[in-house]
């Protein structure tokens, strides 16, 4: 026996088992299968005593027939002729197929009429279809092409297809796999069609015809759709088992593209899948003269141009077709691409928006799918040959060619979708758009130039993708800036889109070409009156010029040649000289590196394309060449931060940060030295020096070297430890708190290296007595940075040194109520790091803690341990050392809930709710955190036993209104309720206060009222309009109607057929005439009708790709040179209008209300004033007394 038929008999028996389980099922019908078999498994034993399923099969086909009247086609039996249908399904495909065979006209006479009879229902056609599906699978060749016989497998798949129709959807969609599974499988034989192929195509196109050729009215349209809808169906189910016929695919594809123009969207989808079906089931190479016939009729059922039913599918089609048969045949898919956008170009001359949208997004697909990417690669490559790539040379230049075609007035109408088409091709085609897409680039270039270009956005797109794919070098080649040639036209706004898109440039073409560009504008500016508007022009040109800096500092390709000493030299100078640079400069140092370690990582190593033109191997080099000049640069960068104020050295720090991680060791030792010398001097000058002579605001050269301490810790090699430990030691006990804070960073900084947490544990013991010694000494403003260290040795700390955690315990207890909410935070972190080490295990040798006997013997650590460490500072006499104890004592109950034993935590929570009872806020605060915790998180069998004293003793502070008690009180309360029920809380609840259980509930009560009201509210709100364009369409304003002129009135009027047709406007001056010769005439055409009256718009402009309205002020007041001024006067004006006046006494009062209003209004007209409503204040309050303003609401601290 194979191990396929095993593993399908303990399937089978599995099933069986399943059933045997339902004997007592609530359900008739399960329970009627459990008994038949039960009853069929009794008489097998009872008669040969081995259950095969052979035995199994006869059984069941004999039940089969005996519910039957075969004479009359009736059922006798329906629960037991389904229940025999049932079982007879999950049996056949684990009988040999040699007896399905050899029995088949036998089995198939009794099957029958199961499938055929008219009181069949539904789960018997089901069952039946499976049993005749395995059945049909069983067959061999000579079975299917045996049509001398009157019962012969073609009839039992006929009764499938017939099926495949049905209205019923479960048994039309069983009878569809059940083809396309026979369909799928076909018998071993000299074809690999299957021998029923032919008939399943002649049955659906027949029923397609049927129905196409058929009008429905009215009432049988919808039932028309859904036959039609079925047919497509069975359509999908044979194309996708890769069976449809050669002979009958131009019928197919006629027939789905006449489906295709209805305006039904579930009929063209079906249409579709038909497609996709026949696409998808050509995947081998044996298809590939199939597929190009299919594509040939394809194209042959071209569609006229402003067809808008047809031609929108049949491009869909086409754009399926061509992306599938690169699956089949790439290299003959993209020979074939020029052909097939010759095909399509002229649809872009459409009039209808939908069909030069939908040929667009063609172009797009077939450029982005069709094409593989490894074609694109250079030669002598395993997947790309010389062939190959000069095949790709060639369609690159034709399709650029066709594509330049379409930079044609001709096909103006659909210049911003053809914009997005030459964005793709740069970004599909990177570096090989090279040379052939320069000429259309250019033109591009030369509309975006022009500011009347209706489309500048969808221009910059293309424009962006080229500066990406084909450099900065190349674009400004075909589009140069003319920055300083007056009589050319100017492209400064180039620069945006150079910062935003360049990568992977050459260095060097920024130091040939825009530092001399820099130099020359700042020898104009020097020259300049510094206020002119020229001089401000001019320094935003160099200012946008130095920000491209960063961008060709993103892995240049030319690093070592262009990086020169020379270079980093003028650099530094300039980091020196001019601040305002710094961030550009810095960020560009750093990039050098961080750009080239990343790519030296492997982090690009998906993109081939990049890794042909740059090797892992170069930016290995460049790491080691930055190395080499690192100390230099660090020397320059230290002098930069320590000139730089405290709050502005963020760039600089992440700059040193770089050059650091490259440093080699002995660099490092060097540089870490001559800083430590630096801060040792600093310490003993500031140490004889006042405090007063200190210069306010200017950080202390010390607390500048601490920080550049903290930088290198990580990095430093291993030799210079004993000198970072030692500067550690001794600024840790500083009395300048920046000196301190700095210190602890030493400590968290070296966990994020390798070697840094190893010197951790090597010096850990001098850490931990240096720490414990300093606890009176540290500062309130270092104590967050000393908490993180104290975190960062509890994660290496040694199974000896656990005497550690009770010597700190009470000061991080305390943390925990720190004003500072960093220090509270790092507070609970400690306290959960302690948690854990505890829980691991280990010896606490008491006797090492401070204050403790030296006889004090040692204790095994645990988490018990730690609770019972936690607990003292309950007895503490300080009422604020017993709140902090309860709020960390909740923080560690909710952390490790699920692990400490249920009685500690019956202890635990029982003592803690006793401090309910206490006299003072602050501990019951904490208490009633510990509570809440407690009630929400703890398992109900320890809460539940607790609930009369807890809610006792709760009770107690639900009179109290300050500090928020009786919120919080009636918030546990509410979560109690959620939790055990509202009977279970009432039985416990004092009675005395069972009138706040009235209230939760009465709050409860109105809280779903008023949500039942809000969402009716919002539902008819909902039905006003469908989306924002509705709103927008229909709650237009008066005035805009009124603002019409007659003309766009009469637009109105027209015909609204003809709104889809496009409309297109030519802007032309009087001086020159439009010469629509010139390729440059498609700049002046426009889809907006040119008006030189001024007109209410909307400002809902269009939608965006996601589908949301795009929202954006006039141009015109986006262009108005004056704007600014305007709007300082409107400012002043506003200011006046709002302005503070003079009252009684000379005193100073501020316009409110209605007078505030009235001036609003003195330049509207008198209408305006008539129509406006009174205002209804309504009454104050008794005797006209104001009423005492609410308190605000304040946030809870959590624990």
């Amino acid at each position: 026996m194979s191990d396929d038929n095993g593993i399908q008999l303990l399937e089978f028996e599995s099933k069986l088992q399943k059933i045997r389980q339902q004997i007592n099922s609530k359900l008739e019908n399960q329970k009627h299968i459990a008994l038949v078999l039960s009853a069929v498994e009794e008489n097998i034993s009872s008669q040969s005593g081995s259950a095969s399923p052979v035995a199994y099969f006869v059984s069941f086909l004999s039940l089969l027939d005996q519910s039957i009247d075969a004479d009359n086609d009736t059922i006798t039996d329906a629960n037991l002729v389904a229940t025999a249908a049932y079982l007879l399904d999950l049996t056949l495909p684990v009988i040999p197929k040699a007896l399905l065979k050899t029995k088949f006209a036998e089995i198939l006479v009794k099957l029958a009429p199961a499938i055929t009879s008219s009181d069949a229902e539904a789960p018997l056609i089901k069952s039946a279809v499976g049993s005749l599906e395995t059945l049909l699978l069983a067959q061999d060749i000579n079975s299917w092409n045996n049509s001398a016989l009157n019962i012969n497998p073609k009839r039992g798949f006929g009764g499938l297809l017939e099926y495949s129709l049905d209205p019923r959807p479960k048994v039309r969609k069983r009878a569809q796999d059940a083809v396309h599974s026979i369909l799928a499988n076909p018998p071993p034989g000299p074809s690999m069609e299957h021998p029923a192929s032919a008939m399943a195509a002649d049955f659906a196109i027949k029923s397609l015809v049927e129905l196409i050729n058929t009008k429905p009215n009215q009432k049988t349209n919808k039932e028309h759709s859904a036959q039609l809808i079925h047919s497509l169906q069975l359509v999908s189910s044979i194309t996708s088992a890769n069976s449809w016929p050669t002979s009958k695919i131009e019928h197919l594809c006629d027939i789905l593209l006449e489906v295709s123009k209805t305006n039904d969207q579930y009929l063209v989808s079906s249409a579709f899948k038909g497609f996709e079906g026949l696409f998808n089931s050509m995947t081998d190479e044996i298809d590939s003269d199939k597929f190009l016939k299919v594509l040939q009729v394809i194209f042959d059922l071209k569609p006229s141009l402003n067809d808008n039913h047809l031609a929108v599918p049949w491009i869909a089609v086409v754009a399926k077709g061509i992306t599938s048969y690169t699956k089949v045949e790439p290299l003959k898919s993209v020979k074939k691409i020029p052909e097939v956008f010759k095909i399509l170009l002229p649809f872009f001359s459409a009039e209808l928006p939908e069909i030069y949208i939908s040929v667009s997004q063609c172009f797009i697909s077939i450029l982005s799918e069709a094409i593989p990417d490894n074609f694109l690669l250079l030669p002598n490559n395993d997947d790309v040959t010389t062939e190959i790539y000069e095949e790709m040379d060639d369609v690159i230049t034709q399709i650029a060619e066709l594509l330049t075609e379409l930079l044609n007035v001709k096909y103006g109408q659909a210049t911003k979708e053809i914009m997005e088409v030459f964005a793709m091709a740069f970004t599909k085609f990177r570096s090989r758009s090279n040379p052939d897409f320069l000429e259309p680039l250019a033109i591009i270039g030369e509309w975006r130039t022009n500011e009347e270009f209706e489309f500048k956005e969808q221009a910059e797109e293309v424009i962006a993708a080229a500066i990406r794919e084909v450099g900065p070098e190349t674009v400004l080649g075909s589009l140069p800036l003319n920055l300083l040639d007056s009589k050319k036209a100017g492209r400064a706004w180039l620069l945006p889109l150079l910062r935003d898109n360049v990568r992977f440039a050459r260095l060097g073409y920024f130091v040939e070409e825009f530092m001399p560009l820099i130099q020359e504008f700042e020898k104009r500016i020097s020259s300049m009156d510094s206020n002119s508007v020229t001089t401000k022009i001019f320094q935003t040109i160099v200012d946008q010029v130095w920000s491209l800096l960063p961008h060709f500092a993103d892995l240049p390709s030319d690093l070592q040649q262009a990086f020169t000493d020379e270079l980093a030299q003028q650099l530094a100078s300039l980091l020196y000289s001019n601040p305002e640079l710094r961030v550009n400069i810095c960020h560009s140092l750093r990039l050098l590196v961080e750009s080239n370690v990343t790519f030296a990582s492997g982090a690009l190593s998906d993109d081939r394309f990049l890794l042909q033109q740059f090797k892992i191997e170069t930016a290995q080099s460049n790491v080691e060449y930055l190395s080499s000049k690192a100390s230099n640069i660090l020397a320059v960068l230290f002098n930069v931060f320590s000139q730089t104020s405290p709050d502005s050295r963020g760039f600089v720090s992440e700059t040193i940060d770089a050059y650091l991680g490259i440093s080699t060791p002995q660099d490092l030792e060097s540089t870490f030295n001559k800083v430590s010398v630096l801060l040792k001097n600093a310490l003993d000058e500031e140490s004889s020096t006042p405090a007063t002579s200190q210069q306010k605001g200017v950080a202390k050269l010390s607390v500048t070297m601490m920080d550049l301490v903290v930088a290198m810790a990580k990095y430093v090699p291993e030799s210079s430890y004993n000198a970072l430990f030692s500067i550690f030691t001794q600024t840790v006990n500083s009395s300048e708190p920046l000196l301190q804070k700095r210190a602890y960073r030493i400590i968290s900084k070296l966990t994020e290296s390798e070697s840094g947490v190893m010197a951790l544990k090597h010096f850990a013991g001098d850490i931990e007595n240096v720490i414990i010694s300093s606890t009176d000494s540290n500062n309130l403003n270092a104590r967050a940075a000393r908490l993180q260290a104290i975190s960062s040795i509890l994660q290496i700390i040694p199974e000896n040194d656990l005497f550690f955690i009770p010597s700190i315990m009470s000061e991080i207890i305390l943390a925990t109520k720190d004003a500072n909410e960093k220090s509270r935070q790092h507070a609970f972190n400690v306290l959960i790091e302690m948690g854990k080490v505890m829980a691991k295990g280990g010896i606490i040798h008491n006797s090492k803690i401070p204050g403790f006997d030296a006889n004090t013997p040692d204790s095994q650590a645990s988490l018990a341990e730690y609770f019972t460490m936690l607990s003292a500072g309950l007895a503490g006499g300080d009422q604020h050392m017993v709140s902090a104890t309860i709020t960390a004592i909740s923080c560690i109950v909710y952390e490790f809930r699920e692990t400490v034993d249920t009685d500690l935590l019956v202890e635990l929570a029982s003592t803690v709710n006793l401090f309910l009872t206490s006299n003072s806020k602050e501990i019951v605060r904490s208490t009633i955190g510990f509570v809440k915790i407690a009630s929400i998180s703890l398992p109900e069998e320890i809460v539940k036993p607790q609930l009369r004293d807890l809610l006792q003793h709760l009770m107690r502070w639900s009179h109290e209104h300050t500090g928020h008690f009786k919120q919080r009180v009636k918030h546990i309360v509410e979560r109690l309720i959620r939790r055990f029920g509202f009977e279970v809380i009432e039985q416990n609840f004092p009675e005395e206060d069972k009138k706040l259980l009235a209230n939760i509930r009465k709050t409860k009560a109105r809280a779903k009222r008023r949500q039942a009201e809000e969402e009716g509210e919002s539902q008819q709100r909902s039905k006003k309009h469908g989306n924002a364009y509705d709103d927008v369409l229909y709650d237009s304003n008066s005035d805009e109607d009124d603002d019409m002129d007659d003309e766009g009135a009469e637009q109105e009027n027209e015909d609204p057929r003809r709104k889809k047709k496009s409309s297109q406007y030519i802007l032309e001056s009087k001086d020159s005439p439009l010469d629509l010769l010139n390729r440059q005439s498609l700049a002046h055409i426009s889809s907006t009708k040119p008006s030189n009256k001024s007109r209410t718009v909307s400002h809902a402009k269009a939608f965006e790709k996601n589908g949301k309205l795009h929202f954006s002020e006039d141009a015109q007041q986006d262009e108005d040179p004056l704007k600014t001024i305007t709007d300082g006067i409107n400012a002043y004006v506003e200011a006046v209008k709002s302005g503070p006046v003079k009252g009684q006494k000379n005193k100073f009062k501020f316009k409110r209300g209605a007078k505030a209003r009235e001036d609003d209004n003195d330049d509207g007209d008198d209408d305006a004033d008539e129509l406006q409503k009174p205002i209804n204040r309504g009454k104050i309050g008794k005797g006209s007394r104001v009423s005492k303003p609410k308190k605000k609401f304040q946030s809870r601290k959590k624990f």
